[in-house]
């Protein structure tokens, strides 16, 4: 909780915002930014979701947690009977994703002027 209330005076000193300001600005009482702040009050779903859209960021960046990466290989195909690959809201089938796999292992060797570089 300690991060969080550093990273909300953090972001509300970057705008150039006294507490006053951002609690009008948000619709919050003064009290209740001034305890998120402080580390006194557990910061609500709620309030989350308006302060990180007050300050145009997501609320995994508000809560300072970085994107989680997942390395996949196109072309293991057990690995991905895991996910459901989509592509226009409809997911992908095994024909598919081994058709895209290809296709992107030709643009990769013909290299970006569409000339063969092996």
């Amino acid at each position: 909780m300690k991060q969080l209330s550093k990273r909300i005076k953090d972001l509300r000193e970057a705008k150039g915002l006294s507490t006053e300001e951002l609690a009008e600005e948000i619709g919050f009482a003064k009290s209740t930014v001034w305890a998120y702040e402080s580390g006194k009050k557990q910061v609500s779903v709620v309030h989350l979701e308006r302060l990180a859209d007050y300050f145009e960021i997501s609320v995994d960046s508000l809560l300072d947690r970085n994107e989680r990466t997942i390395n996949v290989d196109l072309q293991n195909t057990s690995f991905l009977n895991d996910y459901n690959l989509m592509l226009d809201d409809q997911p992908l089938n095994q024909h598919e994703i081994a058709e895209a796999a290809s296709f992107i292992q030709v643009k990769r060797r013909m290299g970006s002027y569409g000339v063969a570089t092996s």
